[in-house]
């Protein structure tokens, strides 16, 4: 009887042991995974921005506020779809938000994806008039 409960101890350990090592290979892969969204946001939301500056004038960005688009980042025969959430605001000489009109707007755009629960990306830039 000692031993079978030794063995069963035996087996008890392995599968502990085996089980936090998968855990950790998924926890591994998760951020892997997680990271090579973040550099798709990345580009998706550093294109959108430079889309933005090209062709809008500084008198129609408060237009842009609020805006949600939908932008996909392609790769051979894979498509990921983004949401980008676009947010436009008066900010000073120091780019602190103001609530009085300026002659600077800071454009933030953030990058989400139906599989993560936050922003994976969120850029900004300030323009001037």
């Amino acid at each position: 009887m000692p031993q079978s409960l030794l063995a069963f101890l035996a087996m008890m350990i392995a599968t502990i042991a085996a089980y936090n090592q998968m855990g950790a290979k998924m926890g591994t892969y998760q951020q892997m995974i997680h990271s090579e969204y973040e550099l798709m946001a990345n580009a998706v939301t550093i294109e959108q921005m430079e889309i933005i500056a090209l062709a809008t004038d500084y008198d129609d960005l408060d237009d842009l506020d609020g805006d949600v688009l939908s932008r996909s980042f392609t790769a051979g025969s894979r498509s990921v779809s983004f949401s980008l959430t676009i947010d436009v605001l008066f900010v000073d000489d120091d780019g602190t938000p103001s609530a009085s009109e300026t002659d600077q707007k800071e454009v933030s755009i953030a990058a989400t994806n139906t599989l993560f629960a936050s922003a994976l990306v969120t850029h900004a830039r300030i323009f001037s008039d």
